[in-house]
Protein backbone atom coordinates (compact mmCIF):
# COMPACT_ATOMS: atom_id res chain seq x y z
CA UNK A 1 0.00 0.00 0.00
CA UNK A 2 1.41 3.26 -0.47
CA UNK A 3 0.26 4.84 2.55
CA UNK A 4 2.82 2.64 4.08
CA UNK A 5 5.60 3.03 2.07
CA UNK A 6 8.92 4.59 3.32
CA UNK A 7 9.16 8.19 1.91
CA UNK A 8 12.40 9.99 1.07
CA UNK A 9 12.21 13.58 0.18
CA UNK A 10 14.14 15.43 -2.78
CA UNK A 11 15.63 18.86 -2.58
CA UNK A 12 13.70 19.90 0.38
CA UNK A 13 15.41 22.78 2.28
CA UNK A 14 15.65 22.46 6.01
CA UNK A 15 12.66 24.66 6.74
CA UNK A 16 9.50 22.75 7.14
CA UNK A 17 6.63 21.91 4.88
CA UNK A 18 3.60 20.87 6.93
CA UNK A 19 1.91 17.86 6.49
CA UNK A 20 1.48 15.93 3.26
CA UNK A 21 0.14 14.05 1.72
CA UNK A 22 -1.87 11.06 2.08
CA UNK A 23 -0.93 9.02 -0.70
CA UNK A 24 2.93 9.29 0.26
CA UNK A 25 3.01 9.83 4.06
CA UNK A 26 4.28 12.93 5.89
CA UNK A 27 7.05 15.34 4.67
CA UNK A 28 10.03 15.54 6.70
CA UNK A 29 9.26 17.46 9.93
CA UNK A 30 10.79 21.15 10.30
CA UNK A 31 14.67 21.00 10.50
CA UNK A 32 15.08 22.18 14.23
CA UNK A 33 19.08 21.90 14.74
CA UNK A 34 19.82 23.56 17.83
CA UNK A 35 20.90 27.42 17.03
CA UNK A 36 24.32 28.37 16.89
CA UNK A 37 24.65 29.99 20.21
CA UNK A 38 24.37 33.92 19.82
CA UNK A 39 25.97 36.76 21.96
CA UNK A 40 24.16 37.61 24.92
CA UNK A 41 21.11 40.17 23.87
CA UNK A 42 21.59 43.83 24.46
CA UNK A 43 19.70 45.08 27.00
CA UNK A 44 19.20 48.86 25.03
CA UNK A 45 17.94 46.41 22.32
CA UNK A 46 14.34 47.15 21.66
CA UNK A 47 11.85 44.38 21.07
CA UNK A 48 10.39 46.43 18.08
CA UNK A 49 13.70 45.90 16.37
CA UNK A 50 13.44 42.18 15.86
CA UNK A 51 11.83 41.87 12.21
CA UNK A 52 8.89 38.79 13.12
CA UNK A 53 9.92 35.22 12.04
CA UNK A 54 7.46 34.03 9.44
CA UNK A 55 5.21 32.32 12.14
CA UNK A 56 4.96 35.77 13.85
CA UNK A 57 3.47 37.39 10.42
CA UNK A 58 6.59 38.13 9.03
CA UNK A 59 8.08 37.98 5.65
CA UNK A 60 9.01 34.24 4.39
CA UNK A 61 12.08 34.79 2.71
CA UNK A 62 14.82 37.91 2.50
CA UNK A 63 16.86 39.05 -0.22
CA UNK A 64 20.73 40.55 -0.65
CA UNK A 65 19.79 44.00 -1.63
CA UNK A 66 20.92 44.96 -5.22
CA UNK A 67 23.72 47.19 -4.78
CA UNK A 68 24.96 45.12 -1.81
CA UNK A 69 28.59 44.14 -1.51
CA UNK A 70 28.44 39.94 -1.20
CA UNK A 71 27.03 39.59 2.20
CA UNK A 72 28.86 37.04 4.88
CA UNK A 73 27.25 34.51 6.38
CA UNK A 74 28.00 34.06 9.73
CA UNK A 75 28.04 30.87 12.40
CA UNK A 76 26.41 32.97 15.25
CA UNK A 77 24.99 36.04 15.71
CA UNK A 78 28.56 37.98 16.06
CA UNK A 79 30.92 39.36 12.95
CA UNK A 80 33.74 37.83 14.87
CA UNK A 81 32.02 34.25 14.07
CA UNK A 82 33.00 31.60 11.62
CA UNK A 83 32.49 32.54 8.07
CA UNK A 84 30.49 29.69 6.60
CA UNK A 85 29.43 31.17 3.07
CA UNK A 86 28.39 34.75 1.09
CA UNK A 87 25.72 35.52 -0.74
CA UNK A 88 25.85 37.71 -3.86
CA UNK A 89 23.18 40.43 -4.42
CA UNK A 90 19.69 39.61 -4.98
CA UNK A 91 20.36 35.96 -3.41
CA UNK A 92 16.76 34.83 -1.86
CA UNK A 93 17.11 33.71 1.32
CA UNK A 94 14.59 32.04 3.93
CA UNK A 95 13.29 33.77 7.54
CA UNK A 96 14.24 31.25 10.03
CA UNK A 97 13.54 34.05 13.00
CA UNK A 98 15.75 37.11 13.83
CA UNK A 99 17.30 38.08 17.34
CA UNK A 100 19.59 40.84 18.97
CA UNK A 101 23.59 39.68 18.78
CA UNK A 102 27.13 41.35 18.21
CA UNK A 103 26.05 44.92 17.57
CA UNK A 104 22.57 44.81 16.75
CA UNK A 105 19.77 42.46 15.04
CA UNK A 106 20.87 39.27 13.21
CA UNK A 107 18.64 37.37 11.60
CA UNK A 108 18.68 33.39 11.17
CA UNK A 109 18.98 32.23 7.29
CA UNK A 110 19.18 30.07 4.46
CA UNK A 111 19.23 30.06 0.76
CA UNK A 112 16.43 29.06 -0.84
CA UNK A 113 16.92 25.95 -2.05
CA UNK A 114 19.10 24.65 0.38
CA UNK A 115 22.28 25.76 1.58
CA UNK A 116 24.48 26.21 5.66
CA UNK A 117 22.01 27.97 7.60
CA UNK A 118 23.40 30.57 10.09
CA UNK A 119 23.22 34.49 10.81
CA UNK A 120 23.49 38.07 8.50
CA UNK A 121 22.81 41.16 9.78
CA UNK A 122 19.21 42.38 9.77
CA UNK A 123 20.14 45.98 8.60
CA UNK A 124 22.01 44.05 5.13
CA UNK A 125 18.39 42.57 4.27
CA UNK A 126 14.93 43.35 2.43
CA UNK A 127 11.61 41.77 2.50
CA UNK A 128 11.66 39.54 -0.94
CA UNK A 129 9.24 40.52 -3.22
CA UNK A 130 7.41 37.00 -5.08
CA UNK A 131 7.40 36.70 -8.92
CA UNK A 132 3.18 37.56 -8.12
CA UNK A 133 4.64 41.39 -6.90
CA UNK A 134 3.82 40.67 -3.26
CA UNK A 135 5.65 40.08 0.09
CA UNK A 136 4.66 36.89 1.30
CA UNK A 137 4.05 37.08 4.92
CA UNK A 138 3.25 34.26 7.62
CA UNK A 139 3.88 30.23 7.20
CA UNK A 140 3.26 28.30 4.66
CA UNK A 141 0.40 25.91 4.90
CA UNK A 142 -0.50 24.59 1.55
CA UNK A 143 1.45 21.13 1.96
CA UNK A 144 -1.25 21.02 5.10
CA UNK A 145 -4.54 21.95 2.24
CA UNK A 146 -2.95 19.37 -0.07
CA UNK A 147 -2.72 16.92 2.38
CA UNK A 148 -6.29 17.64 3.49
CA UNK A 149 -7.97 18.10 0.05
CA UNK A 150 -8.51 21.79 0.39
CA UNK A 151 -7.08 23.14 -2.92
CA UNK A 152 -7.65 26.15 -4.88
CA UNK A 153 -7.49 24.93 -8.81
CA UNK A 154 -8.13 21.87 -10.69
CA UNK A 155 -6.78 20.58 -14.13
CA UNK A 156 -4.21 19.00 -16.32
CA UNK A 157 -0.96 19.43 -17.19
CA UNK A 158 1.34 17.25 -19.59
CA UNK A 159 3.48 14.28 -18.19
CA UNK A 160 5.31 11.50 -19.46
CA UNK A 161 6.31 8.10 -17.10
CA UNK A 162 8.76 6.68 -19.26
CA UNK A 163 11.74 7.51 -21.20
CA UNK A 164 10.89 8.47 -24.91
CA UNK A 165 7.17 7.69 -24.32
CA UNK A 166 4.90 10.57 -25.73
CA UNK A 167 3.68 13.47 -23.46
CA UNK A 168 -0.31 12.54 -22.59
CA UNK A 169 -2.02 14.52 -20.01
CA UNK A 170 -2.35 13.70 -16.31
CA UNK A 171 -4.86 15.33 -13.70
CA UNK A 172 -3.56 17.94 -11.07
CA UNK A 173 -5.16 19.76 -7.93
CA UNK A 174 -3.60 22.66 -6.85
CA UNK A 175 -3.08 24.28 -2.90
CA UNK A 176 -1.63 27.70 -2.91
CA UNK A 177 -0.43 30.05 -0.11
CA UNK A 178 0.44 33.18 -2.18
CA UNK A 179 3.79 34.64 -2.72
CA UNK A 180 4.82 31.61 -4.83
CA UNK A 181 4.03 28.78 -2.50
CA UNK A 182 2.04 25.67 -3.51
CA UNK A 183 1.86 22.22 -3.81
CA UNK A 184 0.81 20.27 -6.68
CA UNK A 185 -0.42 16.79 -6.10
CA UNK A 186 -0.58 15.36 -9.82
CA UNK A 187 -2.30 11.76 -10.52
CA UNK A 188 -0.26 9.42 -12.29
CA UNK A 189 -1.88 7.76 -15.14
CA UNK A 190 -0.92 3.76 -13.59
CA UNK A 191 -2.33 5.18 -10.16
CA UNK A 192 -0.96 7.29 -7.13
CA UNK A 193 0.19 11.09 -7.20
CA UNK A 194 3.00 12.76 -7.65
CA UNK A 195 3.55 15.98 -5.14
CA UNK A 196 5.81 18.71 -6.37
CA UNK A 197 6.82 21.83 -4.51
CA UNK A 198 6.82 24.97 -5.26
CA UNK A 199 8.49 27.97 -3.31
CA UNK A 200 9.02 31.63 -4.51
CA UNK A 201 7.46 30.33 -7.84
CA UNK A 202 10.67 27.81 -8.02
CA UNK A 203 10.26 24.02 -8.02
CA UNK A 204 12.33 23.21 -5.53
CA UNK A 205 11.41 19.36 -4.78
CA UNK A 206 8.75 16.68 -5.01
CA UNK A 207 7.47 13.62 -2.65
CA UNK A 208 9.10 10.11 -3.76
CA UNK A 209 8.88 6.87 -1.88
CA UNK A 210 11.67 4.04 -1.68
CA UNK A 211 8.80 1.47 -3.60
CA UNK A 212 8.71 3.53 -6.70
CA UNK A 213 12.99 4.27 -7.09
CA UNK A 214 12.20 8.01 -8.67
CA UNK A 215 15.44 8.98 -8.87
CA UNK A 216 16.94 12.57 -8.55
CA UNK A 217 14.86 15.67 -9.24
CA UNK A 218 15.43 18.16 -12.05
CA UNK A 219 14.27 21.54 -13.20
CA UNK A 220 14.44 23.28 -16.57
CA UNK A 221 12.88 26.94 -17.39
CA UNK A 222 11.33 27.37 -20.67
CA UNK A 223 9.97 30.84 -21.23
CA UNK A 224 6.82 30.31 -17.89
CA UNK A 225 7.01 26.56 -18.34
CA UNK A 226 8.31 24.59 -15.45
CA UNK A 227 10.11 21.17 -17.19
CA UNK A 228 10.35 19.30 -14.01
CA UNK A 229 11.80 15.60 -14.01
CA UNK A 230 11.37 13.23 -11.18
CA UNK A 231 13.60 10.46 -12.17
CA UNK A 232 11.75 9.01 -15.32
CA UNK A 233 8.93 10.93 -14.89
CA UNK A 234 8.46 14.49 -16.95
CA UNK A 235 5.84 16.86 -15.85
CA UNK A 236 5.34 20.21 -17.85
CA UNK A 237 3.70 22.43 -15.01
CA UNK A 238 3.26 26.38 -16.30
CA UNK A 239 3.41 29.26 -14.09
CA UNK A 240 -0.04 29.94 -13.85
CA UNK A 241 -0.73 26.50 -12.00
CA UNK A 242 1.13 28.14 -9.15
CA UNK A 243 0.60 31.61 -9.83
CA UNK A 244 -3.49 31.56 -10.17
CA UNK A 245 -4.40 33.84 -12.44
Amino acid sequence: MRHRELCRWSLLPALGLLALLGACGSPPPPAEPSKPAASAPSETTPAAAVPASPEQGGPRNWQVPGSSAPLSLRESASAGSKLLATYEAETILDNLGCQPGDAGVWCDVQQLGGGPRGFVPAGSLKPAVSPDGSVARGSDDSALRAGQGDFDARGSVPCAQQPGQPMGSCPFAVARAGGGYATVLITRPEGGTRAIYFRMGRAIGADSSEADASGPFTLKREADLNLIRVGKERYEIPDAVVLGG
